[in-house]
């Protein structure tokens, strides 16, 4: 299954769906690429609409045929722990894990840990397992670009000073207990809402 975030509400690419579609749900049956990016765009501009669901074959090969319509951006970043506290970040009043563009010819994992440790003002960091990818769309450079943030655990005994990188519109970076995470819920992404999620509810 594939999940792609267009402006905080989500676009399933799915093989199965037991479910009755409910209000603010739409529901799509083996849809054709076009009509897929129409129902994209309708989940950007209607408020009503809260859902699609594309029930398909090959969730795969549709999520590429979206995809190459689009400007793909790949980055990484990290879920940093330390007992039972993880690390946040907060960006433009918005709680967020920190994560950022990968450098050309960068893999993905050493993008986490630079980005993480740029953000962040840490060091210490001890990658763990990929947790996921999440997907998002937003406009860039007069082109819908969809981004690609690819996710790792991070472990770390750090325990000096955190520095929030002020350039990137970030003002805090704190460290917040697991089972105290309901401001964070409150006022975040929903892909990071989504991420925390599958998170919390595996490890």
């Amino acid at each position: 299954m594939y999940q792609i975030f267009i402006n905080e509400k989500p676009l399933h690419l799915l093989r199965h769906k037991k479910t009755e579609a409910r209000r603010g749900h739409v529901v799509l049956h083996d849809p054709q690429l076009k009509a897929l990016l129409q129902w994209a765009r309708k989940l950007e501009e209607d408020d009503s609409l809260q859902a699609v669901y594309a029930v398909c074959r090959d969730p795969k090969l549709l999520f590429e045929s979206y995809a190459a319509e689009h400007k793909n951006i790949d980055a990484a970043g990290g879920i940093v722990v330390q007992g039972d506290k993880l690390l946040f970040i907060k960006r433009f009043g918005k709680w967020d894990l920190p994560k950022g563009k990968l450098e050309k010819g960068e893999a993905t994992e050493k993008a986490a840990l630079r980005e993480v440790e740029e953000e962040c003002g840490i060091n210490q960091l001890q990658l763990g397992k990929f947790i996921a990818t999440t997907y998002h769309t937003y406009d860039f450079q007069g082109r819908r670009a969809l981004k690609h943030s690819h996710w790792y655990e991070m472990q770390t005994d750090f325990q000096g000073e955190l520095l929030p990188q002020t350039e990137e519109g970030i003002t805090e970076v704190q460290w917040i207990n697991r089972h105290e995470l309901e401001e964070v819920f409150g006022n975040t992404y929903a892909s990071i809402s989504a991420l925390l999620n599958t998170y919390l509810t595996t490890d």
